[in-house]
């Protein structure tokens, strides 16, 4: 799974990273939404308006999880933020309950795959990280660091994606969407059935956490959810409203959007960037810390990865950035004394 995405990288031409959109996740993934912000449509200024009589952001989610024990929030694939954001939330609902995280990014092992083949978080829970092979947008460094946090708060992970080994790529796309959200509700709603006592913090992409049913009659994962279980959840999108104001903000719906789509719509403020760097990672907390002129790349893509000292390479790393020529990227750290590993990117030949 790695692989494929340090490849996906190798297609990237370091002087023409936005030749293609289909490029944006990568280059993400690999911790340079700095290139794709101005371009990519998830970065868009859209305002809505702000929330009558909204106060603290968190505040309001921690008041609204009270009364459910579900909590459905979204993130946009090409926004580390987002990610960000669902750990300040899980360090909030822990208090209240909150004991299982779901990612819908986590693999979902087939029944009766042999143990050994399990991935990390299931195989091995104690572990306090994840791994790269745990799922495909964890190799964010982000992500993995929501998995750090969950682990170290006690929430226990758990896996929900709808794995039909590719039986459903005949059908019409709609019918493939129904499918996947359909077969992502009956896994969550079978893990509350065996775990009755549980209470969900569920992070999504996108539409998945939408609540009603669309126009055309069509239904998203949280939608069937709450009609499965009976449970109401608090359903938070982080992806329809944006750069509207100066801080984090609630908004209102945008017009066109089916009424109760979302319960909450969380603004973030438009993104800055130092040193190629997300702010919102030092607002948090993290440092930025130079890369040696001797470490950095004289052609093409080179990955810089720092991870624990203690702690092995197949681990998702603290920070993992891409870096071209005669660029001063930082890496955001936490304090504490890491290792780095160090990738040379070789470009993927053209071929006529």
């Amino acid at each position: 799974m790695l692989g494929y995405k340090f490849a996906q990288l190798a297609s990237i031409d370091p002087n023409r990273p936005l030749a293609q959109d289909m490029h944006n996740q990568t280059l993400s993934l690999f911790g340079r939404e700095d290139l794709i912000s101005r371009t990519s449509p998830d970065y868009k200024s859209n305002y809505c308006g702000t929330l009558a009589n909204s106060g603290d952001v968190f505040s309001e989610i921690v008041s609204r999880a009270r009364r459910t024990s579900i909590v459905v929030i979204n993130e946009s694939h090409q926004r580390s933020e987002h990610r960000g954001f669902t750990a300040e939330v899980a360090k909030r609902l822990r208090p209240l309950g909150y004991d299982i995280l779901a990612l819908e990014t986590l693999s979902n092992p087939s029944p009766g795959i042999p143990a050994q083949y399990l991935p990390s978080f299931l195989k091995q829970p104690s572990l306090p990280y994840l791994i790269d092979e745990d799922g495909f947008y964890l190799s964010e460094a982000g992500f993995g660091r929501l998995g750090r946090l969950a682990k170290a708060l006690g929430y226990r992970l758990t896996p929900y994606e709808y794995n039909d080994e590719g039986r459903s790529r005949s059908l019409p796309v709609a019918e493939q969407i129904a499918l996947r959200e359909e077969g992502q509700a009956n896994s969550l709603a079978a893990f509350l059935r065996s775990n009755p006592a549980a209470k969900l913090l569920i992070h999504v992409g996108y539409s998945h956490a939408g609540e009603v049913a669309q126009s055309d009659g069509s239904r998203w994962m949280a939608a069937r959810l709450k009609e499965k279980t009976g449970i109401d959840p608090l359903t938070i999108s982080q992806t329809t409203c944006r750069g509207g104001h100066d801080r984090l903000g609630l908004s209102v719906p945008p017009a066109g959007e089916p009424a109760g789509m979302f319960d909450l719509i969380v603004d973030h403020p438009e993104p800055h960037f130092e040193r190629h760097r997300p702010k919102w990672r030092t607002w948090l907390g993290d440092q930025a810390v130079s890369i040696p002129k001797a470490l950095r790349p004289a052609v093409g893509w080179r990955v810089i990865e720092a991870r624990p000292v203690s702690e092995t390479s197949v681990s998702v790393p603290m920070d993992r950035v891409a870096i071209r020529p005669g660029e001063d990227v930082a890496l955001m750290l936490p304090p504490g004394r890491y290792k780095l590993r160090i990738i040379d990117v070789v470009a993927l030949k053209k071929t006529s």
